[in-house]
């Protein structure tokens, strides 16, 4: 399976200055990718008799180009453009790769353009020039790396290899298999470079694993204090904290806003490049931590199916005040799903997201009816109501917990779909679920404890057996997996 492991670099001030050099030079040549192939298109819609007209939008008539597609491919770019001082500047491969992206930015634009006319899209824009001056991605793909003595040696211009200090090597980290890198990006990211190892662990996805019940689930309803409800088929429930998630992001506004005060609304310096950063690496310790808490709960209670409520762009057009807002809508709920999306894949995992319109409002104790968002029938009443912050009452007096119940109810949505049989999700798994800090009350061991990694099998005729591998307490990176040369399972304790 294909991952990609992002390291924050530590380079010498020379390799430093180098990469800097190397992110700037790709930069300039985007820039120039995008220009020649705007001014050929723009040419190109000279010839075109009708290509310039008037057309409405938000009521207002106004006039522009039509939007046709753009005929500029790869090989276009390639040729013309190998003779710039910024492609010669870079490795030949690293050059490529830029102009790539400007190839696969156009297609992804000649598809807007189609979209457009069937009227699913807005008017699309022609590609964007980056800021003059800026830093962009520069990538080697394998060919374009040399492994020698445990360090990655990138290819480097007869131009900039004559001016260079020192010599530039890239170490990759230490539980990557050099033969696992398929190809390394060295990025800009608020005042740092960072290095993506692409690699290719030699692990295939697991369509079904037989140590799982496809009849069970958890199923997931999330909201802002109260990050993440699970309830079970088989009669659990969870709450997973999110009070430090939204501590973390009040101080990242406060500090944000404190820095800006008095400056214009597009002001920012290397202090804020900070401030972002740290936020950033919260959110995602936090959603890792989450995902694998998750994965864990499912792989150790053997349940096959996980189930998250989700309302596409109920976040953008979320009107719940100032302060409301920032409490719900930076949680990154919506990276957790794709991170949880990328681990159910590798450990057979069914993982369904669905819309979870009235799950709250409905009783799951009495079988309230649960319609889909815009199809409520007239006359539709929930059979309980919400009491008080956090409690539901039901139609006979029953009280539970009010996202516990709207976690069974999105289970609900989707158990005809899936088989389950929701029969033990009753009343004692509803009333009082057991409350989960990630940062706090989950150690290491804790979250690595019931992993279960499948291991392809060595041999056909290998019988499946379950291996116990016990690994060493800093071991935590879920890459730090060892292999096993018999088939089956390997348990982590």
């Amino acid at each position: 399976m294909y991952k990609t492991v992002p390291v924050r670099a530590n380079f010498s001030d020379e390799e430093k200055v180098f990469w800097e050099f190397q992110c700037q030079q790709a930069n300039n040549l985007f820039n120039s990718a995008v220009y020649y192939s705007r001014q050929k298109h723009y040419d190109w819609l000279k010839q075109q008799p009708e290509a310039y007209t008037t057309y409405w939008k938000d009521d207002l008539l106004r006039q522009g180009w039509k939007a046709y597609k753009c005929s500029i491919k790869y090989a276009e770019l390639c040729k013309e453009l190998k003779e710039n001082p910024n492609y010669k500047a870079m490795a030949a491969q690293s050059a490529q790769q830029t102009l790539k992206t400007v190839a696969e930015s156009i297609t992804s634009y000649n598809q807007l353009v189609s979209l457009y006319y069937k009227g699913q899209v807005d008017k699309p824009k022609l590609l964007r020039y980056r800021k003059k001056g800026g830093l962009t991605a520069v990538t080697f793909p394998k060919q374009a790396l040399t492994y020698k003595n445990g360090l990655f040696h990138p290819s480097i211009s007869k131009e900039s290899k004559t001016e260079l200090l020192t010599e530039i090597t890239l170490e990759a980290p230490d539980f990557i298999d050099p033969d696992w890198v398929r190809e390394v990006t060295v990025r800009p990211c608020y005042g740092q470079l960072w290095i993506d190892w692409v690699i290719d662990d030699g692990k295939q996805p697991v369509k079904d694993n037989p140590h799982l019940d496809y009849s069970q689930a958890w199923s997931f309803d999330h909201g802002g204090t109260n990050w993440l409800t699970g309830v079970s088929t088989q009669g659990k429930s969870l709450i997973i904290d999110g009070r430090k998630l939204k501590s973390m992001n009040q101080g990242y506004a406060r500090l944000v806003a404190k820095h800006k005060a008095g400056k214009p609304d597009f002001y920012w310096d290397s202090n804020l490049d900070r401030v972002q950063r740290k936020r950033n690496n919260q959110m995602r310790d936090g959603i890792n931590k989450a995902a694998r808490f998750i994965i864990n709960r499912c792989l150790n209670d053997r349940i096959g199916n996980l189930i998250i409520g989700w309302n596409e762009k109920q976040k953008s057009g979320s009107n719940m005040g100032k302060r409301g807002n920032q409490n719900f809508v930076v949680i990154p709920t919506k990276r957790l799903i794709n991170r949880l999306e990328q681990l159910c894949y590798e450990y057979g995992i069914k993982l369904t997201v669905t819309e979870e319109a009235y799950t709250s409002k409905a009783s799951f104790l009495d079988e309230d009816s649960l319609p889909k968002h815009g199809e409520k029938p007239s006359g539709w009443r929930p059979s309980g109501k919400r009491v008080r912050r956090g409690l539901y009452k039901s139609a006979k007096g029953h009280l539970v917990n009010a996202d516990c119940n709207g976690a069974a109810n999105i289970a609900r949505k989707v158990a005809a779909q899936l088989g389950l049989d929701l029969t033990k999700a009753g009343r004692g798994a509803l009333t009082l679920p057991h409350r989960f800090d990630l940062f706090t009350s989950l150690s290491k061991s804790y979250r690595i404890s019931c992993v279960r990694v499948r291991v392809a099998s060595a041999s056909p005729k290998a019988s499946p057996s379950a291996i116990a591998v016990r690994v060493h307490p800093t071991a935590s990176h879920p890459y730090r997996i060892p292999r096993a040369s018999a088939g089956g399972d390997v348990k982590i304790l």
